[in-house]
């Protein structure tokens, strides 16, 4: 099978277990075929990933498939996301982090014969992997999720007002906007499709109404609008905003 996660690795992260200067690989892919059973495949596979996690040689990792509001497929982009976290650099570069190596010592023979038959039914036709550290976060669980791409004009400011303003709002609003969980991460390494965006920004959503109502926006306090400069930080805002729903993923260990 194609390594799913050679990911340079969540989104992420593992949007539910997510941790300050956790760094994690985001991996973008295009899949064709019968995607019911890519989407068997991962979850057979989730269980090996889980072994990992249990291991400590993994943080986190989850599947997440695009969401296309309209319907309509976009023929050239991607269709699903892996995110894979590790708690520091050295875990993500150490060769346990490639948990998909360990097939054969988690899965049955039977396991391994109907994952190996299901692969034959779809295939990848394009992948891309961006790397990320976590400059802050609020970790929490939710159905759907949205990332925002953006290239501050002031990296510097742009993350100390989201850790210092609104960090402190979404904390106090989560329940209020139905929110599962935020962050904030700045860019390590440059995939083609996210252009020279350095940093992104996450929401997670209990339901996609509740991500839909948020992104037609809100009336935001006075104060706060009056301690903010992020009109200066980042004058052109986010330049990409994806919204993904959570098809499968691992759960901490304790």
């Amino acid at each position: 099978m194609k390594k799913i996660l050679s990911l340079v690795a969540i989104l992420l992260i593992s949007i539910h277990v997510a941790q300050a200067q956790r760094v994690y690989a985001i991996h973008s892919v295009r899949v064709e075929g019968n995607l019911q059973n890519f989407e068997k495949a991962q979850m057979m596979q989730s269980k090996v990933a889980q072994a990992s996690v249990n291991s400590g040689d993994v943080a986190g990792w989850i599947l997440l498939q695009v969401v296309k509001i309209d319907g309509v497929d976009d023929e050239n982009g991607f269709n699903y996301v892996f995110a894979q976290s590790a708690n520091n650099i050295d875990q993500l570069l150490d060769a346990k982090f490639a948990w998909w190596n360990n097939n054969a010592k988690v899965l049955s023979k039977s396991e391994q014969d109907e994952l190996a038959l299901l692969t034959t039914s779809f295939k990848w036709t394009k992948d891309e992997r961006n790397v990320f550290v976590t400059e802050d976060d609020l970790p929490g669980t939710g159905e759907y999720v949205q990332f925002n791409f953006g290239r501050p004009a002031n990296m510097t400011g742009f993350v100390a007002e989201n850790k210092a303003l609104w960090k402190p709002f979404f904390r106090d609003n989560m329940s209020k906007f139905n929110m599962g969980g935020w962050g904030v991460a700045r860019r390590l390494t440059s995939g083609s499709s996210l252009g020279n965006t350095t940093i992104m920004t996450w929401d997670v959503f209990k339901s996609l109404n509740d991500l839909m109502k948020y992104r037609i926006g809100f009336a935001l306090p006075k104060e706060l609008l009056d301690k903010s400069k992020m009109a200066q930080y980042d004058p052109n805002g986010f330049s990409q905003q994806q919204i993904l729903k959570v098809l499968a993923y691992t759960t901490a260990t304790k």
